[in-house]
């Protein structure tokens, strides 16, 4: 689903912007569901609530989702978090907050936090900042500077329905929303198979709902870590 140069793109710095993935009625149906599982469940908003309702169901094996991670992980891929984010107008959010969501530096990731974005990322709604190349650091972000911008840093202005897609060893910042809007975004966080998924760090916080496993076929098994991919877990072909 992505192309060499893509592909390419996102090895050499860490991250990859790809628009459109949901949009017209598709983009509607989840700005709505978005509102209305945030108002029924109330925050914070994970996997264990978002995984009982059909759309988010379906959202997890998005073809082009998992396109996306497969040219990484090959059949092995697979979910380990997924959560909403939702800031209120006129947030007091920093306007950096540099951080990387995995340590493990190098050109091939482990682990990939896929962002979608429902709203419109301006510079006042407060897109995601990233420094592009600082998943090959071995150090984090500088000291003393975990609030600030950052030399090189690349903001993602990116339109509702498109999808960056991080390294999670980048070094990344979400912005503050200055708007009178909501900032909403899905945060659907992929990786290799034998990664410990967080519902195994903290089962009665994560557990998965009963609603994705029931008549769940064996591809949504694989992808919730409930069934080997497979056959074994050191032989596979990358292009699954």
């Amino acid at each position: 689903m992505i192309t060499l140069d893509q592909k390419a793109f996102f090895l050499d710095n860490g991250y990859l912007h790809l628009p459109g993935v949901l949009q017209g009625k598709e983009l509607a149906r989840y700005q709505s569901e978005f509102d209305r599982i945030w108002e029924l469940e109330g925050p914070p908003v994970g996997q264990n609530k978002l995984l009982k309702h059909p759309a988010f169901l379906e959202l997890i094996e998005h073809p082009m989702l998992l396109g996306m991670h497969r040219a990484f992980f090959g059949s092995q891929v697979q979910l380990l978090q997924l959560d909403l984010l939702r800031q209120e107008p006129r947030s007091s959010f920093p306007i950096r907050s540099w951080h990387r969501d995995f340590v493990f530096p190098g050109d091939r990731p482990l682990s990939i936090n896929s962002i979608l974005y429902l709203d419109p990322m301006t510079e006042e709604r407060g897109p995601t900042y990233i420094v592009p190349g600082s998943h090959r650091a071995e150090e984090g972000p500088p000291k003393g500077q975990e609030n600030v911008p950052l030399p090189g840093e690349v903001a993602g202005l990116v339109e509702a329905g498109d999808v960056i897609f991080i390294n999670s060893s980048i070094w990344h910042s979400g912005g503050s929303n200055q708007t009178d809007g909501l900032r909403r975004g899905v945060y659907l966080y992929y990786g290799y198979w034998w990664l410990k998924r967080y519902d195994t760090m903290d089962p009665g916080k994560y557990a998965t709902p009963w609603q994705a496993l029931e008549s769940a076929p064996r591809e949504r098994l694989e992808l919730l870590g409930l069934k080997m991919p497979g056959k074994d877990l050191h032989m596979y072909d990358l292009r699954g």
